[in-house]
């Protein structure tokens, strides 16, 4: 009796068992078939759904781009003390203004300047590197004029505004670090501007002008 009953039990196991394996099989066969006939089916879905056509939306960008004229991505505002020295032969300084400041500077790119390529499936977007779209330096407070000879005249006065703004601005150029996060902020406002003007989910590549 024990005997049938075992043997019943492996019969109705062996079917479980095939089913198993069979469903396995099924399985393996199934994510080989998808990762061979992905690109097929990519290029089927892309001729059956509707998609972004990127050859207008790059006209239509244009257009937006010439009426917007430039982008500011990036804004900072600095202070300190400049102080200017005027030396004279045989007497060293003998004059020096002394003066509290404020510097702006905003940088990003003139959007005449960027190049769209598009084609089927996605639209490059070659972007210059980030420029200093306007800067300026303002006396905040009292200027100490130290000018017993009275050497310090307005022009010399200015010369001295001049060059200190010049040096604030050099300062931002000469860092790579701060000038790679101007251009990534550029490419990012540029993203989300393409994507509000055009209404589309677009697929953006961003490239840097001379890579």
């Amino acid at each position: 009796m024990r005997m049938r009953r075992e043997e019943e039990r492996k019969k109705r196991r062996a079917p479980r068992l095939l089913r198993r394996l069979a469903l396995i099989a099924t399985l393996a066969l199934a994510l080989v078939l998808a990762d061979v006939l992905s690109p097929y089916v990519k290029n089927l879905l892309y001729r059956i759904l509707p998609g972004v056509d990127y050859h207008s939306a790059a006209v239509q960008l244009t257009h937006e781009m010439e009426k917007a004229g430039e982008l500011i991505a990036v804004r900072h505002t600095d202070t300190g003390v400049m102080t200017g020295t005027i030396n004279a032969k045989f007497l060293g300084a003998v004059s020096q203004v002394t003066a509290p400041y404020l510097y702006e500077i905003g940088l990003g790119i003139k959007l005449e300047d960027v190049k769209l390529t598009p084609d089927e499936s996605q639209l490059t977007v070659t972007v210059p590197q980030a420029q200093v779209l306007y800067d300026h330096l303002q006396v905040t407070g009292d200027v100490q004029n130290n000018d017993f000879w009275g050497l310090a005249t307005q022009q010399r006065y200015q010369q001295m505004l001049n060059e200190r703004q010049a040096a604030c601005r050099q300062g931002y150029l000469d860092d790579p670090q701060f000038m790679q996060q101007a251009w990534e902020a550029s490419c990012e406002q540029m993203e989300k501007l393409f994507r509000q003007w055009t209404g589309e989910n677009l697929q953006l590549r961003f490239l840097r002008e001379g890579e």
